[in-house]
């Protein structure tokens, strides 16, 4: 049913196979679609933006549609032939207090219409209380019983199910409620009741609830969002463990006259220009724009904000092919604060960071920007320092002497191999700290770039790291060549004193002239 193609840290592509035959390739994003009114056509989506799902309300068409959706199925009522997705229509609940259907009505429809992935019948938490949310987890996992046992009594299954995990900000039933889903087998899993804390900018509780859910439910089956809303917040979703995301945010901002960009929304009389280059914009100005009639103004920018949105995904894909996900995150963050401050808090949680360090890559397409002390958090860079301490650098030093060559210093290898057997040559000042010379041309060390402010001004991390690193080897003896380079200068100075003060011999050296028989080493690293 679900395929991993390729990883980056938590973020992932997938291919999700349907019991229908159809498939979908993850990070999926699924427009809303409203199948009584269709404003933007599935179809339109597909033909134009290569959408290969949507999601529609199995609550509306049982009310408003029902026999046209048994007669006709769900896709020929959408004129879509891609993966179609069915909410149970729990939200309802929210806005209007509940629903006249049971779990069994819910269920039967979704089956028998021939949707892809079917939704029990739920009851969104949304921000309630701690009681309120206790009700509605125990609800939710009692309708999910009755949906499983209505469907036991099936011959055949046609849909995927998706189990939905309510709790709203209360993690710790989150945890609870995805746990008990689990035990039960779903096809895969939804978490639910964000959209008020994405309405609020609270991006730092939503970030904890898709953790909570995410690790609860484990990462063999994929994990939808429900509400996804703007496209400013999907690469930090997806970079959590979230697989798929809805959203009808698109049509409900142009409704509201708000125009979207990757990092927010612009409201239309604030526009002098239209910056972007897509269909709609390339084709009208703003102030054409401003000036139509208002149902066409709407359609156009729900338009536009749909190719924002599948902009984003692409984005999204090529940076996880090219293990930039994080480094996308980093940029996206300073688009808002609350999204900045949602970015600080994933970075500062530590189990989160050590369960990104175990699937951060180990190669890498392209190479890898950093910019200051938050991108020195990166789970790649930890990772990079703890493979370089367990698997490199302990015990190296025994009955060797280190020589501490400048980062920036440029020694081919076979030049380097006219140096004494006894000398182990490594390099400082990198973020990574000391990088034997063996690795100096390997993924990520010699594909990092970073300003040199960043090794200035995060002086007493990177001596800690180089420290700690240099005790592990176990070295006696050390050789340090003076840098040329300026920002360099107080890091080799701190270097030295601090290993004089482990205890460790150490000589500090103009070039390398002695130790490669009298040519210096200046001219032989150009």
């Amino acid at each position: 049913m679900f395929e991993v193609l390729t990883q980056d840290h938590l973020g992932r592509i997938g291919r999700l196979r349907t019991r229908g035959g159809r498939v979908a390739e993850t990070p999926l994003f699924l427009p809303v679609i409203n199948p009584v009114t269709q404003d933007i056509p599935a179809g339109w989506m597909k033909e134009n933006l290569g959408a290969e799902a949507v999601i529609t309300n199995a609550y509306i068409i049982l009310r408003r549609l029902r026999d046209e959706a048994l007669r006709r199925g769900v896709h020929e009522i959408l004129g879509f032939d891609g993966v179609v997705m069915t909410d149970s229509g729990g939200y309802q609940v929210l806005e209007y207090g509940g629903v006249e259907a049971s779990p069994e009505d819910i269920a039967e429809l979704q089956e028998e219409m021939g949707s892809d992935i079917a939704v029990p019948l739920d009851i969104p938490t949304g921000l309630s209380s701690r009681e309120k949310a206790e009700e509605s987890v125990e609800k939710t996992l009692r309708n999910l019983e009755i949906t499983l046992e209505f469907l036991r009594k099936r011959s055949v299954e046609r849909c995927l199910w998706a189990a939905p995990i309510q709790g709203g900000i209360h993690l710790e039933l989150i945890h609870y409620c995805a746990g008990r889903e689990r035990e039960m087998n779903f096809d895969l899993y939804a978490l639910g009741s964000p959209t008020p804390l994405m309405e609020g900018y609270r991006f730092d509780r939503l970030f904890q609830m898709i953790c909570a859910a995410r690790s609860a439910v484990g990462f063999g089956k994929p994990l939808h969002l429900f509400g996804a809303g703007h496209p400013m917040i999907f690469p930090f979703i997806v970079a959590l463990g979230v697989d798929m995301f809805d959203s009808a945010s698109y049509y409900l901002y142009a409704r509201d006259g708000r125009y979207m960009t990757e990092t927010g929304t612009i409201r239309v009389e604030k526009l002098d220009y239209l910056p972007c280059c897509c269909p709609i914009c390339s084709k009208m100005g703003a102030s054409e724009l401003k000036q139509m009639p208002r149902d066409e103004r709407v359609r156009l920018l729900a338009m536009h904000n749909l190719h924002v949105c599948f902009e984003e995904v692409r984005k999204i894909k090529q940076a996880i092919r090219d293990g930039r996900l994080m480094e996308l995150l980093e940029q996206r963050a300073r688009s808002h604060p609350s999204l900045y401050q949602g970015f600080i808090e994933i970075i500062r949680n530590e189990d989160l960071l050590k369960l990104m360090e175990e699937n951060a890559p180990i190669s890498g397409r392209r190479g890898v920007n950093l910019y200051d002390d938050m991108s020195l958090r990166r789970p790649l860079v930890r990772a990079a320092r703890r493979r370089l301490l367990e698997n490199c650098l302990a015990g190296r030093g025994a009955g060797k002497e280190a020589l501490l060559l400048p980062e920036t210093l440029k020694l081919p290898l076979e030049k380097a191999s006219r140096l004494p057997e006894s000398l182990d040559v490594l390099f400082y000042g990198s973020p990574y700290g000391l990088i034997p010379i063996g690795l100096r041309y390997t993924y990520p060390f010699s594909q990092t770039n970073y300003p040199k402010a960043l090794i200035e001004y995060n002086l007493d991390e990177l001596l800690a790291e180089a420290l700690k690193q240099f005790e592990a080897a176990g070295y006696r003896r050390a050789h340090i060549l003076k840098p040329e380079s300026r920002h360099l200068e107080r890091l080799e100075e701190r270097l030295v004193k601090s290993l004089s003060g482990l205890g460790v011999e150490v000589e500090e050296l103009e070039d390398l002239s002695e130790l490669m028989g009298g040519t210096s080493n200046r001219s032989l690293g150009e």
